[in-house]
């Protein structure tokens, strides 16, 4: 056999072997949406087996309709999507949230598949709607404790404004008291004068 048959048949096998045990999911679909091979990363990813996989329409494994519908409508006008977001049903009735890296297979003008990159983002998408949640959580934290400060501010005000006008209550029950003391005293030596 020549060196360069030797040399294509190990690029071939090469090839082969990133299909089938490339750590990414990967898969063709044909134009009419129908899987037509997978690897076992994207296997492994939902769960399923060949049978289960491949020969169905993509679209039983997409969550959002819209979403799968969309992804195959770019493809078929040539356009190359990079990190779509979509969610994957897996056979024990999970989600997956992956990000799509994928282009079509043309042979002149005619669709033959899909180069489908599936890459898990689960965990991240956990971490991520976890996050939000705690974010919300500290927000509403942060609302309630704004109230409860304006309540202490309003409260301190009342009993501020109270106290001044006991104050000014006190000082105006002592002038009073001393200008009834000064009535007295003048009433009193009003009394003793010779009528």
């Amino acid at each position: 056999m020549p060196a360069n048959l030797d040399r294509f048949s190990d690029e071939s096998n090469d090839f082969i072997d990133l299909f089938e045990n490339g750590a990414l999911g990967l898969h063709f679909v044909g134009p009419d949406g129908v899987i037509l091979n997978a690897n076992q990363a994207e296997l492994d990813l939902l769960g399923y087996t060949r049978a289960e996989y491949i020969g169905h329409h993509i679209s039983e494994f997409h969550v959002d309709g819209p979403v799968i519908q969309d992804i195959l409508n770019r493809l078929s006008r040539k356009e190359v999507l990079k990190n779509y977001e979509a969610r994957l049903r897996a056979k024990d009735g999970s989600i997956k949230y992956v990000l799509i890296t994928s282009n079509v297979l043309w042979k002149q003008d005619d669709f033959i598949h899909t180069r489908c990159f599936t890459r898990d983002i689960t965990d991240r998408k956990k971490v991520e709607e976890e996050r939000e949640e705690l974010i919300r959580e500290l927000e509403q934290t942060r609302e309630t404790l704004e109230d409860k400060i304006q309540e202490l501010e309003d409260f301190h005000d009342a009993v501020v404004n109270r106290e001044l006008k006991m104050i000014e209550l006190e000082k105006e029950v002592k002038q009073l008291r001393a200008d009834n003391m000064r009535l007295a005293e003048d009433l009193q030596q009003a009394r003793k004068l010779p009528a």
